[in-house]
């Protein structure tokens, strides 16, 4: 057997220490969809709670849920694929800085995927650059 891949942040994905083993948080559009259809409300409102920290733990877990689903299915983990709310949910109050650690977790992962730093995938998008040819624009 081989050993699970640790979550890589160059594709878009965050780390999250439960059970102490490092699972992904992987913000796939699918795993997007499938955490507002769960919670009833949009991505930009989750994340401003998020931001806040004002997610209950319920929706923390399910937020969390999702996106570890999504991290087991791209990396071939059965078990994170097949992830489950309600154990999530226990696992985050024993994790490494509790509830409110994994709060700080998510409000970055789902900033980013706000603000447009993931791609539909999960990967985190290249920065954006501006290439200059030295010529001056012409004043008008």
């Amino acid at each position: 057997m081989t050993e699970p891949r640790t979550p890589n942040a160059e594709r878009g994905e965050m780390s999250l220490v439960l059970a102490g083993r490092p699972m992904g948080l992987r913000p796939s559009y699918e795993a997007i969809v499938a955490m507002e259809a769960s919670l009833g409300r949009g991505l930009v409102d989750v994340a401003r709670d998020a931001i806040a920290a004002k997610l209950s733990l319920g929706e923390t877990a399910q937020i969390v849920t999702e996106c570890v689903r999504a991290w087991g299915r791209e990396t071939e983990d059965k078990d994170a694929a097949g992830a489950q709310p309600n154990r999530i949910g226990r696992l985050i109050l024993d994790a490494p800085g509790g509830f409110h650690e994994v709060q700080r977790i998510l409000s970055g992962l789902l900033s980013m995927a706000v603000t447009g730093g993931y791609d539909p995938e999960g990967n985190v998008k290249p920065a954006a650059t501006t290439t200059m040819d030295g010529a001056v624009p012409a004043a008008g």
